[in-house]
Formats: structure tokens, C-alpha cells, sequence
């Protein structure tokens, strides 16, 4: 249901936040360049380059500008301009796939499906 960019800014973030010195080159999407998916958090305002104790700038080491948890899917999709595929729902593979949040998926993604179902292509 997100797209391979989304869970890789996901990724990212929470990378960031646990504040490990992981080579995010690990985690690059192939659909686009990890510099450019960091230059998006950042112009998002999701991250920003960290400063040092002296205020120096330390290039390539990102934190977050709020906790985690203050980070929505909403914020990360408007960030990299994303968006859902709604496809026919499978509940094994989305609960293993997004745990916690799968029932809230879920329910978007039927939702969704429904109301698109609704608009024929002579409204459009």
C-alpha cells in the first residue's frame, strides 16, 4: 500500500531519530537518489543538518526537527510527494508489513477503493 519511497523516508527517519551512524546508502530507493530524498525531509522540515557543541554544521548528519512520534505518514507522504496504492487488500501480508498501523491502513485503503469505485470516468 505506500510505495518503496515512502518506506525508505521512513526508514530514514526513524534512522535519524535513534540517532544511528548507519551509511544511508543501506537505504537508498532506486526510484531516487538519497540525497534527494534527505534534501525533501529537509525543505519538509522533518529534518535538518545537526550542529555541533560549538555550533559548527556537521555535513551529512541529519536529526529530526520533533519527535518521532510527532511525525505523521501524512507529513512523509506530502514531504516526498507520495501517495497510497490502494490495491485489494490482503490482511496477512498488511499486518506483516505495517504492524500497528494496519487496521488504520486497512481502512483507508477500502475506503478509498470504494470511493473511486464510485466516480466513473465521464465525472472526471
Amino acid at each position: 500500500m505506500l510505495t518503496p519511497l515512502t518506506l525508505t523516508a521512513i526508514s530514514v527517519l526513524r534512522h535519524i531519530s535513534l540517532q544511528e551512524t548507519v551509511n544511508f546508502q543501506e537505504l537508498e530507493c532506486s526510484c531516487k537518489p538519497l540525497g534527494e530524498l534527505l534534501g525533501q525531509l529537509e525543505s519538509a522540515g522533518l529534518i535538518r543538518v545537526k550542529a555541533d557543541h560549538a555550533g559548527d554544521v556537521t555535513p551529512e548528519i541529519y536529526e529530526l526537527t520533533r519527535p518521532l512520534f510527532q511525525i505523521s505518514l501524512l507529513h512523509v507522504m506530502e514531504a516526498t510527494d507520495q501517495h497510497l496504492n490502494c490495491n485489494q487488500p490482503d490482511c496477512e501480508k498488511m499486518y506483516a508489513r505495517y504492524h500497528r498501523a494496519a487496521h488504520k491502513l486497512g481502512i483507508i485503503n477500502q475506503m478509498t477503493r470504494v470511493y473511486l469505485s464510485e466516480i466513473p470516468l465521464t465525472d472526471l
